[in-house]
């Protein structure tokens, strides 16, 4: 009996002990909480994808935080790739001349077009303070540009299909400088997707626009202004002299396939008496045509010689004052507008 109860006491004695040990530890001090802005870090987006952070006052700022902070990478993408700008020229020898510029552009305002495709990822608030992460494909990231590049992409198919089939010198030219601007503002936009990681297939546009670009050199190398009418006279010597300073000129002796002809009618002077002695004029027309005769543009031009003796004079004189002319300076104007390039 005795046994039992001293057993008894030291059970209790111990539970007791235990008791009181617990009541005596202080519990552990709570952890301090990271900022929410670090804390956000831990909420990454997926690998790949576009990711910003916004901590604002309420939701819809941190929110908008957020989705600038995408938008600033999605231009500061297409900003630093250096965009190539290359031109080509293909002289009459089927020899090409590549001539390659490096510039960069801003393509992209820092705002997103389709910023429904934007994700939230995780939203924190405490304190007063909201935090969002917030992440994006760059599929989705690349939908306008897509937009864009499918702009470009008909604007060039239209232009190569109006520059194939146009035969007009002046159209042709101005269809050339149109399918340049096009394949360009084309390159600009495929420049942008590939910036941002989408990679189509753009060779069959490309072959077409070698083509078309094949299709113009050959034009190039059989155009041709050729001089005809009044070629032996004086004023076909000087006439077809100023114009061959600017413009290479080729008898109509050979065969007219792509080309202006420039035909020089001279007309024979008339002479008069006047105040100041005889006085002779003479007009001279220079009428551009195509090969197969269609009238492009007719300029005309008056000249005057007053001899005071005599007509033979008044003649001389006139011949002299052909190259005082003042209507020379606009012949050359238009003419240069037929020189291909």
């Amino acid at each position: 009996m005795k046994m039992a109860v001293s057993h008894f006491l030291v059970v209790a004695f111990l539970l007791c002990s235990c008791a009181s040990e617990k009541e005596t530890v202080a519990p552990p001090p709570p952890k301090p909480q990271m900022p929410i802005s670090q804390e956000l870090g831990l909420y990454s987006c997926p690998n790949g994808q576009l990711q910003g952070i916004g901590t604002a006052g309420d939701y819809n700022l941190a929110l908008d935080m957020a989705v600038s902070q995408i938008a600033v990478q999605i231009q500061s993408t297409v900003k630093s790739v250096n965009i190539s700008k290359k031109t080509s020229d293909v002289a009459a020898d089927g020899n090409e001349t590549i001539t390659e510029k490096f510039q960069t552009k801003s393509q992209v305002s820092a705002e997103i077009r389709n910023r429904q495709d934007v994700r939230v990822n995780q939203t924190l608030a405490r304190d007063g303070v909201v935090g969002v992460v917030a992440c994006m494909e760059r599929n989705d990231a690349a939908k306008p540009f897509r937009q864009d590049y499918q702009s470009a992409r008909d604007q060039l198919v239209s232009t190569m299909a109006v520059h194939n089939t146009t035969n007009h010198p002046l159209e042709k030219f101005s269809s050339y400088d149109s399918l340049m601007r096009a394949y360009a503002n084309y390159q600009n936009a495929v420049m942008v997707l590939q910036s941002l990681g989408i990679n189509d297939e753009y060779g069959e546009i490309e072959a077409d626009y070698r083509k078309a670009l094949e299709g113009y050199n050959d034009y190039k190398g059989r155009y041709k202004l050729y001089m005809d009418g009044a070629i032996e006279t004086e004023e076909g010597r000087y006439v077809f002299g100023e114009i061959s300073k600017t413009a290479p000129l080729q008898s109509l002796n050979d065969s007219c396939g792509v080309g202006v002809v420039l035909e020089l009618e001279v007309s024979d002077p008339k002479c008069k008496e006047g105040g100041l002695g005889i006085s002779c004029s003479e007009v001279i027309a220079l009428n551009g045509k195509s090969c197969s005769g269609e009238t492009y543009f007719t300029l005309g031009g008056t000249f005057k010689g007053i001899g005071r003796r005599d007509e033979a004079e008044a003649r001389e004189k006139l011949q002299g004052n052909l190259s005082k002319n003042s209507f020379m300076v606009e012949w050359l104007k238009e003419i240069d507008r037929w020189v291909a390039r």
